[in-house]
């Protein structure tokens, strides 16, 4: 095997691992959307903020790297959104615009799953 293939199948090995990864996030972040549904969050605590805060940065770690742009760019935006509102009380409307971020951000990963298939 040639470096450069063992090189790509370190990159396609990776990328799964990747994907698998964010895909757990992402229920997680699923979960804590439905807590917050059901009442057992509240919009004004930083708790599903800060959960998706942690979760975005994570992707975005890696998203570069493996070459997915979108999924950079997404949670980029995401993690610009809750920086630039650190003492912010989180509202309703807040937490629609953060979840239609999410959203998107799942749609990402799950397009860059199929590809992988």
């Amino acid at each position: 095997m040639s470096k450069a293939d063992r090189y790509q199948q370190i990159i396609q090995q990776t990328r799964i691992r990747f994907l698998a990864d964010a895909s757990l996030k992402m229920q997680d972040l699923q979960h804590r959307f439905e807590d917050y549904d059901h009442g057992r969050l509240s919009a004004d605590q930083r708790t599903l903020p800060d959960c998706i805060h942690r979760h975005a940065h994570a992707i975005k770690g890696l998203a570069l790297t493996l070459s997915y742009e979108d999924i950079d760019h997404i949670c980029e935006e995401i993690l610009n959104y809750i920086l630039y509102q650190p003492d912010h009380v989180w509202t309703a409307e807040d937490i629609h615009t953060l979840r239609k971020m999410v959203i998107i951000l799942d749609q990402l990963l799950t397009q860059a799953s199929s590809a992988q298939v």
